[in-house]
């Protein structure tokens, strides 16, 4: 039986998807913000104060929208799927770490 000359690779001209793109964009500042907020408390020696609270709460609210976005970007079908995947995924992880760090916060 001869093989099928079957390519391994394969060629879209599907676009990514415009909410997959600005969910990993709102994750990225998420993360710089945490970053800026820990280099902060660290500077402070722990006495940031509410300042440090409320880079910490915004980057939540960035982490949120852009989970939100990530979820809304499954909605369209004639993207692919890639940045779905790294926006939702990314998404869910970002919020994770942004909610513990915010219990942290309350509790200490």
């Amino acid at each position: 039986m001869a093989k099928k000359n079957r390519k391994l690779y394969k060629f879209q001209d599907i676009k990514h998807s415009i909410d997959g793109i600005v969910s990993i964009g709102l994750e990225l500042l998420s993360v710089g913000l945490v970053i800026f907020e820990t280099i902060l408390t660290i500077r402070a020696r722990g006495q940031a104060g509410g300042f440090a609270g409320y880079i910490g709460f915004a980057a939540l609210l960035f982490s949120i929208m852009g989970l939100v976005f990530a979820i809304s970007s499954w909605k369209d079908e004639e993207s692919n799927d890639t940045t779905k995947r790294i926006g939702t995924m990314f998404g869910i992880i970002v919020t994770l770490i942004n909610v513990i760090l915010l219990i942290m916060g309350i509790a200490g």
